[in-house]
């Protein structure tokens, strides 16, 4: 490599890096502020909502489901409100019941409780990957110099 992109390449993956780092800090710090909060019920999946992504490097779509749960909180209120997590193959079937953690201050903030649902887990792959790419960086940037 040589030229102006020699000299950004390595730069960028340490941005790159730096990003997902912070990103991933942050989901993991909100994800654990949640569960120091949150309430656990007993809450059913009231339907899957269907979700399509589309990839335009190879013009293909994937599709997720998202649990619809409801569950009665604490108070006596009942909440129904979709899942922030979609995964395939679907989390849960219709129908079933499982824990369910919410916010006390937004019941509509809820979630399955356990893996499925874990910020943490997504928080550090983004750090991992973030670290990946900053140690890239910086191995590639000390390089040009050398």
């Amino acid at each position: 490599m040589t030229g102006a992109f020699h000299y950004l390449l390595f730069p960028i993956f340490t941005l790159i890096g730096a990003i997902f780092v912070v990103s991933g800090i942050r989901t993991v710090r909100e994800h654990r502020r949640f569960l120091h909060t949150a309430v656990r019920v007993t809450g059913t999946v009231t339907a899957l909502r269907t979700e399509y992504s589309s990839s335009s490097s190879s013009n293909t779509r994937s599709v997720v489901y998202r649990p619809v749960l409801r569950f009665t909180t604490v108070d006596g209120r009942i909440v129904e409100t979709a899942s922030p997590f979609a995964a395939n193959p679907a989390p849960a079937r219709v129908g079933a019941s499982l824990p369910v953690l919410y916010d006390p201050a937004d019941p509509t903030k809820a979630r399955q409780a356990g893996a499925g649902g874990s910020g943490t887990f997504h928080g550090v792959i983004f750090t991992a990957g973030g670290l990946l790419f900053g140690v890239i960086g910086v191995i590639g940037d000390l390089s040009t110099f050398t």
